[in-house]
């Protein structure tokens, strides 16, 4: 077979559209993205049950699989925000040029109504998107490699989205005027949310069996996958691993299988800032059906990052976690049948974590979840249910790594945010901490949660799938970054073939 004929097409898309590679979209965070497109158990092994069907046994070699979605989330969210009037009801003393402006908050809502992102564009609280996933697998003697791209994009018509334009006026011999520039009112024009560009690279990677005898097997994997492709946890493992991984896995007769997987992977190139991370597993113990698994990632970046602060903040993370899950395979009713019922739970530690101001001197480092995951999808009729229960304090998982349910974060703050020495003079209520953070708005952060997830998926047919997906958050501590909900609710077709 010839490959070319499949992959060239979609090496030309990826090439012309990478510039919109994780760009912001539609009215989501970048991490809101990543843990709206971070798959769980049930959708996972739905989509994997369809990746190794044949097309004319795809050349022997060859495997291609994939999956069109198309979902509606309903999203609310409601926070703490800070604002200043000045006394005088001037600009001047608004900004510290005179006057002393005085610093309120109020809890009101983030999304809905006439409340804006950064920018000024209107948050909604409906979120429409089509994505297309498209997965190739090559696998010859010993080294195999595998292609992941992802089409994921937000629904709604094509328009010209800006308000305003500026434009040089000409003169009648249509030579520029250079010191003149005129505006173009916008405000009339159709407007719409869809885009048709972005595209994601979510996996790519070579790998090759060093050794492997029937009991033991030694593999070498290098490129890009997601870590909860890898490592396994409900709270975090959600950022990308582009590095290289070594796999081991062995059997110890009587007792349980067994794998250890590490690896160490690119954080930052242009400061050398790497990580590294590994994990082992008992599997099936005594054949009771009970999983161990433990797992240490490092994020630590010991020197100056790419802005020249020393050992940032928002890398001090050396995490530990335990997990446990236990499956068993009754039999319901009348039916022969048997139905996987695997319970589940896992408690994370941030080794590096300390207590600061703005965690009032103590450590919030612990993360932990526990949950129920029963049944399971692979053709027409099956069903499967996943219930959650997670907490994450606000020191416990990084702010770019924090899996599951998140907190929406439509501001996009991060718990290290601090600003500038103008605005900490002009607001007394902003503290300042004794090692030189000069004043900081309310540090919500992406973890600091206390949350409820379910999930309901179900097979149509043996291709095509609807899921349901509810699940709600509160801050953990509500001290920090003050009282702050989260809720969505989420319905999704999906076709896997």
């Amino acid at each position: 077979m010839k490959l070319g004929k499949y992959w060239l097409p979609i090496l030309m898309v990826a090439v012309f559209e990478t510039t919109a590679l994780y760009a912001q979209r539609g009215q989501e965070t970048r991490f809101d993205r990543e843990l709206n497109t971070r798959d769980d158990q049930p959708v996972r092994e739905f989509i994997e049950s369809k990746e190794n069907i044949d097309i004319k046994e795809k050349a022997s070699n060859l495997e291609i699989s994939g999956d069109v979605r198309f979902e509606y989330r309903s999203l609310r969210e409601k926070g703490v925000v800070y604002f200043s009037e000045p006394t005088s009801g001037s600009y001047e003393s608004c900004c510290g040029i005179s006057g002393s402006p005085v610093l309120g908050q109020t809890y009101r809502a983030l999304r809905g109504g006439r409340h804006v992102d950064g920018k000024g564009v209107p948050l909604s609280t409906n979120d429409f998107d089509v994505e297309f996933n498209v997965k190739f697998k090559y696998s010859y003697k010993k080294a195999w490699s595998y292609a992941h791209l992802q089409f994921d994009n937000p629904a709604g018509i094509r328009g010209r989205n800006e308000c305003t334009e500026k434009f040089t006026l000409l003169d009648k011999n249509g030579n520029q005027l250079s010191s003149q520039v005129a505006s173009r009112d916008l405000r009339w024009v159709p407007k719409g949310s869809g885009e048709q560009i972005n595209v994601n690279l979510k996996r790519a990677y070579i790998g090759y069996n060093v050794w492997a005898d029937g009991v033991h097997r030694f593999d070498v994997e290098v490129g890009r996958r997601k870590m909860d492709d890898i490592f396994d946890s409900e709270i975090q493992f959600t950022s990308r691993f582009d590095g290289i991984l070594l796999k081991y896995a062995s059997s110890i007769d009587g007792f349980s299988d067994w794998y250890i997987n590490e690896g160490v992977f690119v954080i930052d190139e242009r400061v050398n800032h790497f990580g590294w991370v590994a994990e082992a597993g008992l599997i099936d113990i005594m054949d009771s059906g009970l999983d161990l698994r433990y797992n240490i990632i490092n994020w630590r970046k010991l020197c100056r990052n790419r802005c020249g602060i020393w050992n940032p903040y928002g890398f001090r993370f050396l995490n530990s976690q335990v997990t446990l899950t236990y499956t068993i395979h009754p039999k319901f009713g009348f039916s022969d049948k048997e139905t996987p019922i695997e319970f589940y739970g896992g408690f994370l530690v941030n080794h590096l974590a300390k207590g600061s101001i703005f965690t009032h001197g103590k450590k919030k480092n612990l993360g932990w979840y526990g949950g129920v995951y029963i049944g399971n999808v692979h053709k027409q009729g099956d069903w499967s249910v996943d219930l959650e229960y997670i907490v994450v304090q606000a020191q416990a998982v990084p702010e770019y790594d924090v899996g599951s349910i998140g907190r929406g974060n439509i501001l996009n703050e991060n718990f290290n945010d601090v600003v500038d020495e103008t605005f900490r003079g002009n607001h007394s209520n902003s503290s300042t901490p004794s090692h030189g953070i000069t004043g900081h708005f309310p540090r919500r952060g992406n973890a600091n949660f206390i949350g409820y997830r379910a999930e309901f998926l179900y097979a149509i047919t043996d291709n095509l799938s609807i899921d349901l997906i509810g699940e709600f958050s509160n801050a953990e501590d509500k001290r920090i970054g003050g009282k702050h909900h989260y809720d969505s609710f989420e319905i999704e077709a999906i076709y896997a073939f």
